[in-house]
């Protein structure tokens, strides 16, 4: 199906695609944290204003939404969101998890990294995908997280997504460290959104 906007949510940033056009929206501290809403009223703030600011408002009739959010959310969650977003008078919303855009195989797995929390995403022995959520405050140092982080990937291939700080550090430490392969994509920030049509 063909929307007329696709919407990534992020804890730093909101990306809108429209066509061939990204337009990256800085959010405030705490509107999202761990990926999802924390703060409804900041939330429909920032969406109001980077629609009106970029003259995309919705028409009398409604248009179509995709809306692409993090691995861990659960269905209460994404019923949640769809509740919020239907004050924008979309005729259509579709939500998809970030795991719908990995290409996931049993040798490697997918760390979406942001400066206070990550989401693991790999295939078990069985076949099955497991998302991992860890804060990173629960840590004492960024060397600690790396290192769990190995503990729970064993011998897996690591692909970094995300943005922040920390994305940079586990990039150039993980793979000299844990002599583990490690990728990040050029356009790590914006992979997901671009891989989807508009």
């Amino acid at each position: 199906m063909k929307y007329n906007y696709v919407l990534h949510i992020t804890d730093d940033y909101l990306y809108l695609k429209k066509k061939d056009k990204i337009i990256k929206y800085k959010l405030a501290k705490d509107v999202i944290y761990g990926g999802k809403v924390a703060n409804i009223n900041k939330f429909m703030k920032s969406l109001e204003k980077l629609l009106s600011e970029n003259h995309l408002n919705n028409s009398l009739f409604g248009e179509k939404i995709k809306i692409i959010v993090a691995s861990n959310y659960t269905p209460a969650d994404i019923t949640f969101l769809k509740n919020i977003i239907n004050c924008f008078n979309y005729r259509k919303i579709s939500i998809d998890k970030e795991l719908k855009y990995y290409k996931l195989n049993s040798t490697n797995s997918y760390v979406n990294v942001f400066d206070n929390y990550l989401n693991i995403t790999f295939l078990d022995e069985y076949k099955k995908v497991n998302n991992i959520y860890i804060e990173t405050k629960c840590f004492l140092n960024n060397d600690d997280l790396m290192s769990y982080i190995n503990y729970i990937l064993g011998e897996k291939e690591v692909y970094l997504l995300g943005s922040g700080n920390l994305i940079n550090e586990i990039f150039s430490n993980f793979e000299n460290r844990f002599n583990k392969k490690t990728y990040i994509f050029k356009n790590f920030e914006t992979y997901i959104i671009t891989s989807e049509k508009a």
